[in-house]
């Protein structure tokens, strides 16, 4: 299964692979994700998962926009915390 934007999964499920209604999905060392989204998600996993989770939400909380930070904050961590493990 894999997440992409809604432009490109008619090509994704073309090549067999079935597209989920989420912006976020990973699996072992692999992530996919769609939308406007999906670079912060995707990064935010990945330093999450090197860095610890308490360092990709203060990356989080950096690049979020001014007046948005802790819904941008919670946003992002709800799409990738079950992915991550004792993600709080």
């Amino acid at each position: 299964p894999a997440c992409t934007d809604l432009t490109s999964k008619p090509w994704v499920q073309e090549a067999g692979i079935r597209v989920l209604d989420q912006p976020f999905f990973a699996w072992e060392n692999v992530a996919t994700a769609g939308g406007c989204l999906a670079s912060v998600y995707l990064a935010a996993w990945v330093a999450a998962r090197l860095a610890g989770v308490d360092q990709a939400r203060e990356a989080l909380h950096y690049i979020a926009p001014v007046g948005e930070k802790e819904q941008y904050l919670a946003t992002a961590m709800a799409a990738i915390g079950r992915y991550l493990p004792n993600a709080t």
